[in-house]
């Protein structure tokens, strides 16, 4: 009898496999591991380096910006703030695979088995990384960082992948040996990421920009306003919101971080005087302000959280342009941040004294996420014309169209009166005869708030609740209404509100994209 043929490895399911597709496949295998150690050290070495980016970020952000208006504001109203977190999610595992078939694409035909090239293949990978991470479009990158993070993690690559692959190489199960490297590779992943998660959270208590700056003090502190008359409700939004409570929106992945010891502000176009700033001098050379003011995203829900109220201090807007000295013909006026954003807003805007170039938010330096060392602070519009990390200002002629006005986002961005509730019974709900308290808040730019009123049979009837003392004409009121449910069931809770100018929101629903929600806030309570 003729010899029998030796056994092949299958898999269940499969035919016999060649001893190229087994080297291909355990390649395949060992990069796609090697790639996720190295992705998670990059990520670690971004937490503690400010100026070292971390790449599929920053290939996501670039992916983003150049991404055309009308798609970016379709995968915006359709996943709202998940888009950006997707986005990042795909670059992870677009870096994990390409890594992984990297190897398998380097091999060398050696015998059966082949043979990985793990450090040309890092090194590849490597630079790729590196030219990625200096290509941040919201980061300014250190080379030196950035080299090392990079040079690092060619080394770690090389290493897992050459580990890994020599093991399923070894193995006399070649399906066993693949299981316990997955295995093995997954629980080394999970502990990199674990011990990165606690080098980023010792290192957002040491890193970043140093807030610890000093700030002039304003002209006049201001201070909240004593009402005795309104109610203590618990659950109702706090008249003043805190810098760690208040709403974080924009279009970095990762926020930039600016030194006010190297900040400088710019101001030039049409004026008759360029002038240039430092932290310190900004505050020295004009009048410091503090104003409490409402702030709310354009891409607020109805009802939604997007949206506070703080005391921001700071130098007019109008003082700066007018030292500057702005010509005769000019239209615009362009904010340009250090992420790489820029804005505008009219010159009649910005000449009107409620604007601010704020450096502190509630008596306290900004907050890296609140656009530290200097944001523009403008109550009539949304948020996003409201520009955080601000380096520069330029009066220009013509109309100035900005990074979300150029994806279909509008340019007026006029403040909506909006009106929310808070509280609604206890817990959403409350008894027959017994009263309970519907609660909230409501604003509308620098238009004041004159009246809140309260419906509680789905709109068909209105009341008026008792407003709180506002804290200054910019900021949002708190408003109450005593509520004593007749009957059991279910009963829809509708609040409206009407501004300074006599104009009651509308009850038209509309969604945020392109220039605010709009329509009544309703909740559900649950009479028993």
């Amino acid at each position: 009898m003729g010899r029998m043929p030796a056994p092949t490895a299958t898999s269940p399911g499969t035919g016999p496999r060649s001893g190229s597709d087994l080297s291909r496949n355990n390649a395949r295998l060992a990069g796609g591991i090697a790639a996720a150690s190295a992705v998670v050290f990059l990520w670690a070495v971004s937490v503690v380096f400010d100026h070292a980016p971390f790449a599929p970020q920053a290939l996501a952000e670039r992916f983003l910006r150049a991404t055309p208006g009308d798609l970016a504001t379709f995968f915006i109203e359709t996943l709202g703030h998940w888009a950006r977190r997707l986005l990042t999610i795909g670059a992870l595992l677009v870096t994990v695979a390409f890594g992984a078939e990297a190897l398998a694409r380097t091999r060398k035909a050696v015998g059966k088995e082949g043979a990985i090239r793990p450090y040309l293949t890092g090194i590849v990978l490597g630079l790729l990384a590196f030219v990625a991470s200096l290509a941040s479009p919201s980061i300014s990158a250190s080379v030196a960082q950035t080299f090392f993070g990079s040079f690092i993690a060619i080394l770690l690559y090389a290493y897992v992948a050459r580990s890994i692959y020599g093991s399923l190489v070894a193995s006399d199960d070649p399906d066993e040996g693949r299981r316990r490297a997955i295995k093995v590779g997954f629980l080394a992943t999970v502990g990199l990421t674990a011990g990165g998660a606690v080098v980023r959270f010792i290192s957002g208590k040491l890193s970043g920009p140093n807030t610890d700056v000093d700030l002039v003090a304003p002209v006049q502190r201001v201070s909240a306003t004593v009402d005795p008359d309104f109610p203590s409700i618990p659950g109702l939004s706090p008249e003043v919101t805190s810098a760690s409570d208040h709403y974080i929106v924009d279009i970095n992945l990762v926020q930039p971080s600016v030194d006010s010891s190297g900040w400088s502000l710019r101001v030039g176009g049409e004026v008759d005087e360029p002038m240039n700033f430092t932290f310190q001098s900004l505050q020295e050379s004009f009048d410091v302000v503090e104003e409490y003011v409402m702030l709310s995203c354009v891409s607020n829900e109805v009802g939604g959280d997007l949206v506070g109220n703080s005391a921001w201090g700071g130098v007019r807007l109008k003082d700066v342009l007018e030292a500057a000295g702005v010509r005769s013909g000019a239209m615009d006026v362009v904010f340009r941040a250090a992420d790489g954003y820029s804005d505008s807003i009219p010159l009649e805007l910005a000449l009107d004294p409620s604007a601010l170039l704020a450096v502190s938010q509630n008596g306290e330096p900004l907050q890296r996420g609140h656009g530290f060392p200097c944001r523009v602070r403008i109550p009539a519009i949304y948020g996003m014309k409201n520009v955080k990390w601000l380096e520069e200002i330029e009066v220009v002629p013509t109309d100035f169209l900005g990074y979300w006005q150029k994806r279909g986002w509008s340019d007026v961005a006029t403040v909506k009166t909006e009106s929310r509730i808070d509280v609604a019974g206890e817990d959403g709900a409350a008894a027959p005869g017994e009263e309970t308290w519907v609660a909230g808040v409501a604003w509308a730019g620098d238009r004041k708030i004159s009246m809140v009123e309260v419906s509680t049979d789905g709109g068909g009837t209105w009341a008026e609740a008792q407003l709180k003392q506002p804290l200054s004409d910019y900021s949002w009121r708190q408003w109450a209404f005593r509520w004593t449910p007749e009957a059991s069931g279910e009963v829809e809770v509708m609040c409206r509100a009407t501004d300074g100018a006599g104009e009651t929101q509308t009850p038209d629903p509309a969604p945020p994209h392109p220039d605010g929600a709009s329509g009544y806030h309703a909740v559900t309570v649950s009479v028993a």
